[in-house]
């Protein structure tokens, strides 16, 4: 789509000016492993230019020049750091598994929110990564092995159809997605219709881990795009075919814009994130409690 017509189309959503100014100047973050060091230690022995995040302790803004390798430094290479945006460091945070949890990621790789929810489960508890494809799959065990992550079990399932009924206490989807929130140059290769194709998948993947969850449970959605066929949309379809499922609040003081309420004034309950709100990458969460 060309940049105009993507400027029209994001507009029914948010400012679309500053959503698309904010995509050539977005800030690069990173978060501290606690599992291999605590937060303060690290501020006070990195050499890493770089300053703490307000809205997280373990988060920090990476501040080196541009084309800098946060890849090639030592605190990568010890796994004491993972390079990852905001908003997806925000999303674990939404579903705050504890040590005491049975927990799913149902598309984990490369491992950025597995790790994450590994790393805020004190390596304790029971943390499932599954994806699809041996190229994934040697993703998710190299972020394991160097993020020296203990409570894991790997799996290569279908995400839409996975085979477990009410195991776990709570679960991340956070859905394969046309990622317009990742930049310019996911918008010029999308057209409209391909939302609508993709959010097919996302509405069997988000069934297949509604049913994998306990009663009681919690589960977060989670995409980085906009279009709303991939977003409330499919909440929509799962809170309108299966009963007891429902939205809660996401638990998180941070700048956003509630969900379309034209689903539905609970929908306000859900979280976009748009680029201009952190400087960072376009984010959609939403939070569904299993009746």
């Amino acid at each position: 789509m060309e940049e105009k017509a993507f400027r029209d189309w994001l507009s029914a959503y948010t400012d679309a000016d500053r959503c698309i100014s904010a995509f050539h100047s977005q800030k690069r973050f990173f978060r501290v492993n606690t599992i291999k060091i605590d937060s303060k230690k690290f501020a006070e022995t990195t050499k890493l230019r770089c300053v703490r995040s307000r809205y997280y302790d373990c988060a920090f803004e990476l501040d080196e020049k541009e084309g800098f390798q946060i890849g090639r430094t030592w605190e990568y290479f010890l796994g004491l750091i993972y390079p990852q945006s905001l908003p997806s460091i925000l999303d674990s945070l939404a579903l705050a598994p504890t040590g005491k949890d049975i927990v799913l990621d149902v598309a984990a790789s490369p491992g950025s929110k597995f790790s994450h929810m590994a790393m805020l489960m004190g390596n304790k508890g029971v943390l499932v990564a599954n994806d699809r494809g041996e190229d994934k799959i040697s993703a998710l065990y190299a972020t394991i092995n160097r993020m020296n992550i203990l409570n894991c079990v790997v799996t290569d399932l279908d995400g839409a159809k996975l085979p477990w009924k009410g195991r776990f206490t709570k679960i991340l989807l956070d859905a394969p997605c046309s990622a317009l929130g990742s930049g310019m140059a996911a918008a010029a290769r999308w057209e409209p219709a391909n939302s609508a194709k993709i959010s097919n998948l996302q509405k069997r993947m988000l069934f297949s881990a509604y049913d994998a969850l306990r009663p009681g449970g919690e589960l977060v959605y989670s995409t980085c795009t906009y279009a709303r066929e991939e977003n409330e949309e499919v909440v929509a379809n799962l809170l309108q075919n299966v009963k007891g499922a429902r939205l809660v609040d996401i638990g998180l003081d941070i700048p956003h814009e509630p969900g379309l309420g034209d689903y539905g004034d609970e929908f306000r309950k859900c979280c976009r994130v748009y680029p201009h709100h952190l400087q960072s990458e376009g984010f959609f969460i939403a939070k569904i409690r299993k009746g």
